[in-house]
């Protein structure tokens, strides 16, 4: 994504990894004063010389949405449209996986469960339902 930015500037050099200096095209730069860097996905910049980022995206023909990846639309049973990532939602879903899974275990090897387990494990269950219901299977 910083390729969109940096490849819109002039007088870019690349200072490391992810990290560039260019001329602002915001204003009369006569030496680079715009940093540019990439960071866990995100493309942040900033003018040494005080121009508002709206400024100089717009300076290139660019607009915030522009720097970052879209992410996926998934729609629901429902019509009703939801925005996740697959990963971290199966990140979840194990998570609540394990919990049940472990207060088997645990009612398996004949120690009762607390209240609070009790309470952890009805809401895992719950999750579990509502991610089944979002994907379409009824249990």
């Amino acid at each position: 994504m910083i390729e969109k930015l940096t490849t819109r500037l002039s007088g870019v050099k690349r200072t490391g990894q992810g990290r560039y200096i260019a001329r602002c095209p915001a204003h009369a730069d006569k030496s680079p004063s715009l940093t540019v860097t990439e960071k866990d996905g995100r493309v942040l910049f900033h003018c040494f010389a005080g121009c508002a980022p709206a400024d100089v995206l717009a300076a290139v023909g660019l607009e915030f949405s522009d720097l970052y990846p879209e992410k996926p639309i998934y729609a629901k049973r429902s019509g009703m449209a939801a925005a996740f990532n697959p990963y971290d939602t199966m990140k979840c879903l194990s998570r609540e996986a394990g919990i049940v899974a472990l207060a088997a275990r645990q009612i398996s090897n004949q120690c009762p469960l607390t209240d609070d387990d009790i309470d952890r494990v009805e809401l895992a269950a719950e999750r579990l339902r509502d991610a089944a219901e979002l994907m379409g299977v009824r249990l």
